[in-house]
């Protein structure tokens, strides 16, 4: 690929190089130094052409991929011309003077004059464009740092909101919980507070929290879970499997809990008979897979809901991790749920 660039940019080298000559010699009618004329333009042409090659090969090579702005892509090309220029300049007339006879190679007074002034015009206009370029970069670095923390912002109060709706629905569903062993099992009605307390001192001292410990998380839900126990008695199980190594992981609080509330709440209850949850936790394909496993009523019973709690868990596995978590629901073969995330 690199020498058939090459070979294109020697073939356009020598084509511009004649061209040159002819216009030079058609200018200033000096057909009688035509030869002289010719070695001149080729010399010019190759001198910038390989130079644009070779800075233009950098450029690709080491700095390319990090330019993704298309005007900062655009300024750059014009950058590099404009060098390729000014130093194919300066190369070609020094070749000139160290290939060429010094009778052969007679300039002007006003031709060097000439070339002076371009050459500092495009002394001017390089430095010129790497200001701008510069400039450019900076402000827009400025620019996406500013869009990074107001995304961070905006992540933040999007997982407080979501919590914030989480709290009182579980709290909802306890009371009413609380509420119907106080008619029933008024002896079961202290346990049953306790360990709300217990869970809502976890929730409000780590409510700033965007990360919650595996452990964390798992002791969370046994004390839902053992209020759970004390409404359904014998009716519900659960197991709880964690691979050890796994206990300091960090996930969003409040992401194993509901999804188990749900499978207690929309699963186990309407069931007729005894229930198990079994909550699995492992590492599958270097990731953390969750798996909430029940044998309730199964999705396709009228009585099986996707309560709040488990879809507030998806948005936020999708704010925080986007494509690199999933939430699926899937009906066991036999009966119940399984939701893995």
């Amino acid at each position: 690929m690199m020498l058939k660039k090459l070979l294109q940019i020697t073939i356009i080298n020598q084509i511009s190089g004649f061209i040159l000559s002819m216009i030079i010699v058609l200018i200033s009618s000096t057909f009688y130094r035509y030869n002289i004329n010719i070695a001149i333009s080729l010399i010019f042409t190759n001198s910038v052409g390989y130079i644009y090659f070779v800075i233009d090969s950098l450029f690709k090579r080491y700095l390319r991929e990090t330019i993704e702005i298309k005007i900062f892509k655009r300024l750059s090309k014009l950058l590099l011309i404009f060098l390729s220029l000014f130093l194919g300049i300066e190369l070609s007339l020094f070749l000139s003077r160290l290939l060429l006879p010094i009778q052969m190679f007679s300039v002007s007074e006003a031709v060097q004059n000439f070339l002076m002034i371009t050459n500092i015009i495009l002394i001017f206009i390089v430095v010129f464009l790497g200001f701008i370029y510069k400039k450019l970069k900076t402000d827009i670095e400025n620019e996406m740092k500013e869009n990074e923390r107001l995304e961070k912002l905006n992540l933040k109060s999007e997982l407080a909101a979501l919590q914030s709706k989480i709290n009182p629905h579980f709290l909802f569903n306890t009371l009413n919980t609380i509420l119907d062993l106080v008619y029933d099992h008024p002896e079961k009605v202290e346990e049953m507070i306790l360990n709300l307390s217990t869970i809502y001192r976890k929730i409000l001292y780590s409510s700033e929290n965007e990360y919650y410990t595996l452990e964390q998380e798992i002791d969370l839900v046994k004390k839902y879970l053992d209020i759970e126990k004390v409404r359904l008695g014998n009716r519900m199980e659960y197991e709880i499997i964690c691979n050890p190594e796994l206990k300091n992981a960090e996930i969003p609080p409040l992401c194993i809990e509901p999804i188990v509330e749900n499978s207690i709440i929309h699963g186990i209850s309407p069931k007729k008979g005894n229930g198990k949850v079994q909550i699995v936790i492992k590492t599958v394909d270097k990731k953390i897979k969750i798996s909430v496993i029940d044998d309730g009523v199964g999705i396709e019973s009228k009585d099986f809901k996707l309560g709040f709690g488990v879809r507030s868990v998806k948005e936020r596995l999708k704010i925080l991790y986007g494509e690199d978590a999933k939430l699926e629901i899937k009906q066991n073969e036999k009966n119940g749920v399984t939701v893995e995330i």
